[in-house]
């Protein structure tokens, strides 16, 4: 199996579009995704916020995961899974509020957050290769995964994914068969993780 651990702001959102209708999910990323998908036969790995709006437990879904489904089924494509919640947990002392420019400068304790969840994942169903789109570092350097980390941009104007990062990430999951677990990779020592 492959799998494609997917954010969505970023990735299938950017500062430069907007529709309500699609909460500013651009269909046209999603369809790059079903690039990805038809060139390597990958799965979905929902790693965004946006899985808090589906229950494992219940089934329940909030209207914006099920806008984030039906864009998906509409373009053939289906989230197989969506990573746990591992709570990030900050080195940092958080008193008051900070900007996005500050982000940088917050990190994670090793263990918690995105690259916790991505990690877990990835020890728990050993996929023969994966791609990380995410438009933020969540440590991804310290769990070993920097190679297969394919960053977007919310900011630039035509943001999110961008052809060039189609290619990238279809070489990855193509070229990458045999990429090494986390578990003989990680560096459990290190705790300088980006923590969003």
């Amino acid at each position: 199996m492959k799998a494609i651990f997917l954010d969505v702001d970023g990735v299938l959102t950017n500062s430069g579009y907007r529709n309500p209708e699609t909460k500013n999910i651009d269909p046209e990323k999603i369809e790059l995704i079903n690039e990805i998908v038809k060139q390597t036969e990958a799965v979905i790995v929902l790693t965004s916020t946006w899985k808090d709006g589906y229950n494992k437990d219940t089934g329940e879904k909030d209207d914006y995961y099920k806008v984030l489904e039906h864009l998906m089924l509409e373009h053939g494509l289906q989230i197989y899974d969506i990573t746990d919640k591992i709570p990030a947990q900050t080195r940092e002392s958080m008193y008051v509020s900070i900007s996005l420019n500050d982000l940088e400068f917050v990190h994670c304790v090793h263990g918690t957050g995105r690259g916790a969840e991505v990690d877990k994942w990835i020890n728990d169903h050993h996929p023969d290769s994966y791609v990380i789109l995410d438009d933020e570092d969540h440590g991804w350097k310290e769990y070993g995964y920097e190679d297969a980390w394919v960053q977007t941009s919310w900011y630039d104007p035509n943001g999110g994914l961008g052809k060039k990062d189609v290619k990238k990430a279809i070489v990855i999951l193509n070229q990458n068969e045999n990429q090494k677990n986390s578990a003989n990779g990680i560096n459990s020592e290190t705790e300088d993780n980006r923590c969003r």
